[in-house]
């Protein structure tokens, strides 16, 4: 019988300084709306309003030009140090209860909430098992991981996020082909590219 999903929690990163892209690029414009609104909804799509944004660098910014309402928004303090203290923030915002948590990244705008969807229905067959995206010659962010393994989510340290801890798993990864999952948006000409792929 598959899990359910009453209890799964979406955690959005977007607590980086965006220092390769030189201005904030959880505000970058894309469809009309800045990146970290696009996945906030897209987050709230399919799990409602159990959805962490963890905030950082440029917070009040952020706050001020996203609508975060209907989501917990908690703040990284030690940002600079790495994505690795953003995760452990975020795992520490979701309730005792939670089953698992689907980590997401504000700057993958191709992912819609259908692909979402695919990540969390993989999920429910597997419940004890971390489902990652799979796309080019990697895996990755989103990913849902089982509380099984929050603890070592939230022991995680420096800029490499979750990555260590997939590769220490890689045999019993649940990998879901997400090609759009590829593309996140770092410098200027990762931005250019997306409003390039937007014209075609």
């Amino acid at each position: 019988m598959p899990a359910t999903m009453d209890n799964v929690h979406a955690v959005i990163l977007a607590a980086g300084a965006s220092s390769r892209m030189g201005s904030p690029k959880q505000l970058l414009i894309w469809q009309e709306r800045p990146l970290l609104a696009h996945a906030l909804a897209n987050a709230q799509a399919v799990l409602a309003e159990r959805t962490v944004v963890v905030l950082g660098a440029n917070a009040e910014a952020i706050k001020a030009a996203v609508d975060l309402s209907g989501s917990k928004v908690v703040l990284n303090t030690s940002w600079a140090d790495g994505m690795a203290g953003s995760i452990r923030a975020g795992i520490q915002a979701v309730p005792d209860t939670a089953s698992a948590v689907l980590l997401m990244l504000c700057d993958q705008p191709l992912i819609s909430a259908a692909h979402l969807q695919s990540l969390l229905s993989a999920w429910q067959n597997a419940p004890e098992r971390i489902v990652v995206s799979q796309y080019a010659e990697s895996f990755g962010v989103p990913a849902v991981f089982p509380a099984a393994y929050f603890a070592q989510l939230a022991s995680l340290t420096g800029d490499r996020g979750a990555k260590p801890l997939l590769l220490r798993f890689e045999d019993s990864l649940v990998k879901v082909p997400l090609l759009e999952a590829e593309l996140d948006v770092d410098t200027t000409s990762d931005y250019q590219r997306l409003h390039a792929l937007n014209e075609m």
